[in-house]
């Protein structure tokens, strides 16, 4: 009995040790030195500093994605004081590698890339024309990454079924070509493409490729490491973006030199799609809290990507849908050393207003009339 109260009046002894001690301590710090919100913001930015993967040399940026078009001259040329030219600027991405004149995400369309650029060559020397194009990277259910951008079947192909749920022995017969509007125009169909057969083809034609993300399991670290080690030219070619900035952060974490982007549309966290302010696509969650939650996440989330999330990832690139590209969110990314590329622009009339005023990058889903750009 004596042995439990000594025990209780030390432990009492001890907690009033520390409770004046934290007492003093917070009184010092607080009346006397340097107010706790200063304490406080010097350890976020130590641990953002601590956190942060820093983005490549300008060097690599620059052979990547080019001569900044913000830096073109009035006619939308390579000005003298940088180009020659000569000098590499990517204007125009082809999305999907331009899926309204070819099969979206096809070795078919990434080829005729190849022919568009030495048909357009003479216009590329003046920074316009096309030599980049944008694919989407998933993973099969035993792991394979094929370049296909819904998580389904469907849409493409007419049959049923889910990605991550069919092996690629089940999904390589599959012509993609079945609802495409072009369809005659493709007498012997189009495969899904695998991700190395996309980035040979891309890489033999000298095209920047920017690898979009759209896999949701971690698994894609790897493959996209692996690649990027199996084809060491990506590291002067490819860009790897995704909607996930955990997914590029672990990537950059582990080879820093890749050139990286984040992409963001409104709506991203609660809505399945987004076609514009008039419609909004489907809710992402039936339940009501999931979407409540998704909500406030989106609104979170639209704060911290300009404010620490680009930062801390170290992208170069912030691909941005184009509803919400305006001269005002171009200048707030430029101060922050990161470029802005705006998807997807079809129309005429908006090539003409993201290539000649705005003077962004944009990505597109057809490639006709780039010439008078």
């Amino acid at each position: 009995m004596h042995r439990i109260v000594e025990l209780v009046a030390n432990s009492a002894l001890l907690w009033i040790f520390l409770q004046t001690t934290m007492s003093v301590l917070v009184t010092v710090l607080y009346e006397f030195c340097i107010p706790w919100i200063i304490w406080g913001s010097l350890i976020v930015v130590v641990a953002l500093k601590l956190a942060r993967v820093s983005p490549p040399p300008t060097g690599t940026i620059q052979e990547v994605l080019g001569v900044n078009p913000l830096l073109l001259s009035k006619d939308n040329s390579v000005s003298e004081n940088h180009g020659n030219g000569e000098q590499y600027c990517m204007r125009v991405v082809a999305h999907r590698g331009g899926g309204y004149d070819y099969p979206e995400n096809s070795l078919l369309a990434f080829r005729n890339m190849y022919f568009m650029v030495h048909r357009l060559n003479f216009l590329q020397s003046r920074g316009k024309g096309c030599s980049a194009v944008e694919l989407d990277l998933r993973l099969t259910k035993d792991n394979i990454p094929i370049i296909f951008h819904d998580s389904t079947i469907e849409r493409l192909t007419g049959q049923t079924g889910t990605i991550s749920e069919m092996t690629w022995e089940e999904l390589r017969e599959f012509d993609i070509t079945y609802n495409h509007p072009l369809k005659n125009k493709f007498s012997e169909g189009e495969k899904i493409a695998l991700l190395d057969d996309a980035l040979q083809e891309c890489l033999n034609s000298e095209q920047r490729i920017i690898i979009d993300i759209k896999e949701t399991r971690l698994d894609v670290v790897q493959v996209v490491l692996d690649a990027y080690k199996k084809y060491p030219k990506l590291f002067q070619r490819g860009v790897v973006s995704s909607f996930n900035p955990i997914v590029v952060y672990m990537i950059r974490k582990k080879e820093p030199r890749i050139v990286s982007s984040l992409a963001w549309r409104p709506y991203f966290f609660s809505r399945a799609s987004y076609v514009g302010l008039e419609t909004l696509g489907p809710v992402r969650y039936r339940n009501l809290f999931k979407h409540l939650a998704a909500c406030i996440l989106e609104i979170l989330y639209e704060w911290l990507l300009p404010s620490f999330v680009y930062y801390v990832v170290g992208i170069s690139v912030v691909l941005l849908h184009k509803d919400i590209v305006n001269p005002r969110v171009i200048e707030r990314w430029c101060e922050r050393g990161v470029r802005v590329m705006a998807w997807t622009v079809n129309r005429p009339s908006e090539k003409v207003h993201f290539s000649r005023f705005l003077k962004v990058t944009y990505l597109t889903d057809t490639l006709h009339l780039e010439k008078d750009m």
